[in-house]
């Protein structure tokens, strides 16, 4: 029997996921927000995932822990939401893991030192993606959400 996998890159406007079958990327993209009201954000967020894991019936989900680099009410909405992904896997029965950004790009063989820009590593990731998997996304968050994927994958023997 194969097993589902869905790997997050959460926020409130722009959470990108990826989804695996066993080792195979079988469907990636994101779910965007537009609103300005935050609460409503998230709401639309964890309904998409929500339907998400009623489709795909995952038996683990994997996310990337909330670096607290950023405003208070930013990082209230980010860990707000990050609390609400484990909270819905944990009703769900679905193993949730949680993955340090450093972490996963370490694992991949990506650049981790704070001298390099965001914007640097970002395109690092697109590019990444593009290498292994011949997808040619732009969003970060969808590339980083397969990149979290291929990490916790690889970590568990199942993807070389």
């Amino acid at each position: 029997m194969s097993e589902i996998t869905i790997a997050l890159d959460e926020s409130t406007k722009s959470t990108g996921y990826a989804v695996f079958q066993d080792t195979k990327l079988i469907d990636y993209g994101a779910f965007i927000q537009n609103s300005k009201n935050v609460l409503e954000r998230v709401s639309n967020i964890i309904n998409d995932i929500e339907e998400m894991i009623e489709y795909y019936n995952p038996s683990n989900m994997v996310i990337e822990n909330v670096q607290i680099t950023m405003s208070a009410p930013t990082a209230k909405s980010l860990m707000g939401l990050q609390f609400l992904i484990e909270l819905l896997c944990y009703r769900k029965n679905i193993n949730c893991t949680t993955i340090r950004t450093a972490h996963w790009r370490k694992v991949l063989g990506l650049s981790n030192s704070p001298k390099i820009k965001k914007e640097d590593k970002k395109k690092e990731a697109i590019n990444y993606v593009k290498d292994k998997y011949g997808i040619n996304e732009k969003i970060n968050d969808v590339t980083d959400a397969i990149c979290i994927g291929e990490c916790y994958l690889k970590e568990r023997g199942n993807n070389k």
